[in-house]
């Protein structure tokens, strides 16, 4: 009678165990199964300063008028990687300037304007870069000076800030003379103006419509037509 127990006991035992292994093996293939879903649905971000693609990051000291130079922007603080078409949201205008460049001189009453219409549904970044022409020499003052139109001498090679046209500029400077953020973004020359919707991805180039379409009229296709005009 003893040995029959133990017997019935190693019985129920291995049972157990069987069902247990069993359960495993259904855990793993669904972890299995859901791994390689991940991988197949997964799509490669693209990172550039071309139009349908995530734009390049940026990060450096930022300043705002009245102010000092304060922490570093960061873009991709600020954008919404949720955001789709139809979504509210707010989009941006990244506009790259050298100080001392005569056409970003002039471009300062044009974004002023820009400013005005948009800035309820556009935020707005200028990044200040330095082309390293023969003369120019920009600082972090020259840059506080031409969003301030501060007294400052230096801006648009050697003219008084506070004679740039326009209005002061309310929104944010960020000073990336490093070279880096003109590199990721293909900048030749200034003023470079890019658009982004509010995911971060790019929706118009300069670049790409050379000649073609200005800033403004792109502004007014991209966001002011679809607000009823500005």
């Amino acid at each position: 009678m003893m040995n029959k127990v133990r017997r019935n006991r190693n019985l129920m035992t291995d049972e157990d165990g069987d069902a247990r292994i069993t359960a495993l093996f259904g855990i793993f293939a669904a972890l299995t199964l859901m791994a390689g879903l991940m991988v197949i649905n997964s799509v490669p971000v693209e990172i550039g300063p071309e139009e349908g693609f995530l734009a390049p990051n940026i990060t450096a000291p930022a300043h705002m008028p009245g102010g000092s130079w304060g922490d570093d922007y960061v873009l991709y603080d600020h954008i919404d990687r949720d955001w789709e078409s139809g979504m509210s949201g707010k989009y941006f205008l990244i506009q790259f300037i050298d100080t001392d460049c005569g056409h970003c001189w002039s471009e300062g009453e044009e974004m002023s304007g820009l400013y005005n219409d948009y800035s309820e549904y556009v935020d707005f970044v200028s990044v200040a870069i330095s082309l390293g022409n023969p003369g120019w020499v920009s600082s972090k003052e020259e840059i506080a000076g031409f969003q301030e139109k501060g007294n400052y001498v230096g801006c648009n090679s050697d003219s008084n800030c506070q004679d740039r046209p326009g209005e002061v500029h309310p929104w944010i400077y960020v000073d990336t003379r490093s070279d880096t953020e003109q590199s990721d973004w293909e900048v030749g020359s200034t003023p470079f103006a890019v658009i982004l919707d509010p995911s971060g991805h790019v929706i118009w180039n300069m670049g790409a419509h050379y000649q073609q379409e200005g800033l403004p009229e792109a502004m007014y296709r991209l966001i002011g037509s679809n607000l009823g005009g500005e």
